[in-house]
């Protein structure tokens, strides 16, 4: 029999949350994305336009879906990176997450299949899935004002998991946004990424099951404020072809790769506490890199399997020069 607690003792071994939501249309969210994009805030993030169809509907990824298992994964780091030193975004200190997740994901959904045979699909930042929203909707937390999904007893600094299932679930209850008038996230952004209303408003559903269309949405949400990609330092050291724009040259100061202001600003990560995941722990000697003489067979070898394969080491290099000069 599949309950919750069995659902309980599967995902408690790998994961520090995890929850369920019904597969329901998603419509208004769609359209909300659709005007940020139009907005141009996704930037030369070209992707984002791709497979808009399949974003909002998880049945497209998995015919048979009935529900969604969402899952966090704590990497708040027991150890942070010397404040004089170019800085890497905390959850590129260790090895690539997305593989990580995927793999004990597999694993869960294997166990599963044990107890009840059901047909799958597992992803982690890898497919056009809002993960964000569905982890919402999952009771994982909510959306806060710089994107970011909230935990209450978690944080910000969170993977997230996606495991599709046949399984018809009990969906979790959905949590009310409790960041109210806090505006922290906002005023830590040095390049003013986080704009205010610049869209029609969203939300979320109070209740699992109901319609999300015919819900009326409120403000108690907090979901009228959106991220201009193009801003973001996260974007401009990772995502972004070339350096960082000029006019963002100074504020940016000694970021090299990533950005964690906005969710250090946060005041629901004074209940964050260290990751207890080895996988997780930082690549040895990513705090003393010294980026000015690495080659590129010794980027490949130290950080062959680091999320900063991403940007690349040309453009790494790149920025570390802005920061020098």
């Amino acid at each position: 029999m599949l309950n919750c607690s069995t659902l309980d003792s599967i995902f408690s071994t790998h994961f520090d949350a995890w929850g369920v939501a019904r597969i329901e249309p998603i419509d208004e969210e769609i359209a909300h994305l659709r005007k940020w994009l139009e907005n141009g805030y996704a930037g030369e993030m070209g992707y984002m336009h791709r497979n808009l169809h399949l974003r909002a509907n998880p049945k497209e990824l998995l015919p048979e879906a009935k529900s969604m298992i969402m899952v966090l994964m704590n990497y708040y780091p027991r150890e942070w990176q010397p404040k004089d030193k170019p800085q890497i975004a905390a959850y590129a200190y260790g090895n690539d997450y997305h593989h990580i997740v995927k793999s004990k994901l597999t694993e869960l959904a294997e166990e599963i299949n044990k107890v009840a045979p059901h047909k799958y699909a597992v992803f982690c930042d890898s497919a056009p899935v809002l993960e964000r929203y569905w982890a919402a909707r999952a009771g994982l937390g909510w959306i806060g004002k710089n994107g970011m999904l909230v935990n209450p007893k978690l944080g910000t600094f969170t993977f997230i998991g996606t495991l599709i299932t046949s399984l018809e679930l009990e969906p979790s209850e959905v949590m009310e946004n409790r960041c109210g008038t806090c505006r922290k996230c906002i005023d830590a952004c040095p390049t003013g990424a986080i704009l205010n209303n610049p869209l029609p408003l969203r939300g979320l559903p109070l209740k699992q099951g109901e319609n999300i269309n015919a819900q009326q949405h409120t403000l108690k949400n907090n979901l009228n404020y959106t991220i201009d990609a193009r801003k973001c330092l996260s974007y401009q050291t990772i995502e972004k072809r070339g350096e960082v724009d000029n006019e963002l040259i100074e504020v940016a100061g000694n970021t090299l790769y990533g950005c964690d202001r906005c969710q250090l600003a946060c005041p629901w990560n004074r209940f964050a506490h260290p990751h207890k995941h080895p996988e997780l722990e930082p690549i040895e000697g990513i705090f003393e890199i010294d980026w000015a003489s690495m080659s590129r067979s010794e980027f490949n070898r130290k950080l062959k399997f680091s999320p900063m394969q991403r940007a690349g080491l040309k453009k790494i290099k790149a920025r570390y020069m802005q920061i020098e000069n």
